[in-house]
């Protein structure tokens, strides 16, 4: 490959670290440098974890529990926006990738204007603090690797949480005047009768 410029490394303390001895590098050898291994794992465990704890059927029973009467009828006002405040609470217990993969697993049979509901919460919902979106943990440990520990949840909650439920519930309610999904489940074929 291409002889790449040696690459900057910094310790724990964000000072940086002088190569020992010159040498090329090719950019397949920084491509396989560059791959965080352990975020990898991270993920990984996130899947098989959350897949383990949906076939025990209590995030299931827990969901049903908590949207009580709005269970049949999560994306429908108001009920879409107790559905909302669940998911935002959830994604922000266990992060909005697993609670998303929790929710496929709990309405094998929503429609496509619930799972845009769903996609549209727990995206947003994410930002709302540090733990909601792995994005935001990435974002923090890469800038603590280059020293800059001033990304903390501390500094993130003031413009984090105004931001979030702002964007979250505006959205929601302006998905629940204009959207162009299907209100049917095609798993379920009731979207023949809203076609004909």
């Amino acid at each position: 490959g291409n002889p790449l410029p040696p690459k900057k490394t910094y310790d724990m303390d964000g000072n940086e670290i002088e190569p020992e001895e010159e040498e090329l590098v090719t950019e397949s050898e920084t491509t396989l440098t560059e791959v965080d291994y352990g975020l990898l794992m991270l993920f990984i465990g996130q899947f098989v974890l959350i897949g383990s704890f949906d076939d025990t059927g209590i995030p299931q029973a827990f969901f049903f529990a908590t949207m009580g009467k709005c269970a049949d009828q999560m994306t429908s006002v108001p009920c879409v926006y107790w559905f909302v405040t669940i998911v935002t609470i959830l994604s922000n217990v266990a992060s909005n990738v697993p609670v998303v993969q929790m929710l496929a697993a709990t309405f094998p049979y929503a429609t496509p204007y619930d799972w845009m509901q769903v996609s549209y919460s727990a995206t947003i919902a994410g930002n709302l603090t540090m733990l909601g979106s792995a994005a935001n943990m990435i974002v923090a440990f890469q800038a603590a690797k280059v020293g800059d520990r001033t990304f903390t949840s501390e500094r993130h909650a003031p413009f984090g949480i105004p931001s979030c439920l702002a964007c979250l519930y505006l959205g929601t309610w302006l998905m629940t005047l204009v959207h162009f999904s299907p209100e049917c489940s095609v798993k379920l074929g009731d979207c023949d009768d809203q076609q004909q």
